[in-house]
């Protein structure tokens, strides 16, 4: 049995089934804890909860009630701070409360396409299991910003994992900033995961593979194929991919990040977030769901802003192939044609 935990509101809520979806599929044998950063979200899986049974869910009201230290910080940080802020303490109130075996926390917008055993089959010889950034080599000075990445980590119930996410947990009460702090060399809940190897010696493993963390920063950095329904890094299945940034504007348009980190679309990445795109459609139809926002990161009203904000993005013409555009380089008499097409 593995044991994971994420945290979302209604505006990931979407994400957060395709996460378990993707679960199901690869994996049976697993408990998801969730914790409902709104009474929307909450609400509905009390009221589905039978579809959903390895969900076990958890409010924000029952963590703070545990941890007054994390509550206080509301008043010190903003939201999303906050929800940084979170990352330490949601896995280590599971250990202490169910007294599981090990817990992975993990990020919402996550999608597995291989079974995750061989990541858990870490914690025969390790304690901690964390995640690199694996930037591609334009963007290796993004490590200043924190060498791991917050997406993916696995913490034993024991003497080593406990401290390590009570000294973290420590450390993001005291400051869990959305900038880089220069002067003391920290940057929101990551940054402070750059020492750990040192820090807790032959107890941590990390994942420098093929097929974990795959991400927008690190793309370039791998040969993506695909065989039938199957993706492959390298010629390795990939496990996972994380979806960071990726956004749909309407049934149409959608944003991937891919040119904040200068990765190449190619045909088969382009599969890939087709692959998840389909999948938030239905869930955002079936649920009668058309947000899709985020609290880090602010939208503009208007359709064709948000595409030049983003620059390089997707177009779904048909249900099963995408375009990617670059936005700025279109003359003006086609973009107002797509826009007024495609609004």
């Amino acid at each position: 049995m593995f044991f994971f935990t994420t945290y979302f509101d209604k505006n990931y809520l979407t994400r957060g089934l395709v996460l378990y979806d993707s679960l199901r599929e690869h994996y049976s044998q697993f408990e998801l804890y969730i914790l409902c950063l709104d009474e929307f979200t909450l609400e509905f899986f009390q009221k589905n909860g039978t579809r959903y049974p390895e969900i076990k869910t958890l409010s924000l009201a029952e963590i703070e009630a545990s941890d007054t230290e994390l509550k206080a910080c509301k008043t010190n940080r903003s939201l999303i701070e906050y929800y940084f802020t979170l990352s330490p303490c949601l896995p280590l109130f599971i250990l202490n409360k169910y007294k599981l075996a090990h817990i992975c926390s993990l990020d919402a917008d996550i999608l597995f396409l291989d079974s995750p055993k061989s990541l858990f089959d870490n914690l025969e010889q390790h304690s901690i299991v964390i995640t690199p950034h694996k930037f591609s080599k334009q963007i290796e000075h993004f490590k200043t910003f924190g060498i791991y990445n917050v997406s993916f980590q696995i913490f034993k119930n024991n003497e080593t994992g406990i401290r390590c996410l009570q000294f973290w947990r420590s450390q993001c009460i005291e400051w869990c900033g959305d900038s880089f702090d220069e002067k003391n060399n920290r940057y929101a809940d990551q940054k402070y995961l750059d020492n750990w190897t040192e820090l807790y010696p032959g107890e941590v493993k990390v994942l420098d593979d093929n097929v974990s963390g795959l991400a927008p920063w690190n793309l370039n950095n791998f040969q993506l194929t695909k065989r039938g329904n199957k993706f492959y890094s390298n010629n390795e299945r990939i496990i996972f991919y994380h979806f960071h940034h990726f956004k749909f504007f309407n049934n149409y348009w959608a944003s991937n990040g891919l040119n904040k980190y200068g990765a190449t679309a190619s045909p088969v990445i382009a599969k890939l977030y087709l692959k998840y795109w389909k999948k938030l459609e239905r869930y955002n139809a079936s649920l009668s769901l058309s947000m899709d926002h985020s609290v880090r990161f602010a939208q503009a009203n208007n359709l064709w802003i948000k595409l030049m904000n983003e620059n390089y993005v997707y177009l779904k013409l048909v249900n099963n192939y995408i375009f990617s555009v670059q936005v700025n380089t279109l003359p003006g008499i086609l973009k107002k044609q797509l826009a007024k097409r495609y609004a």
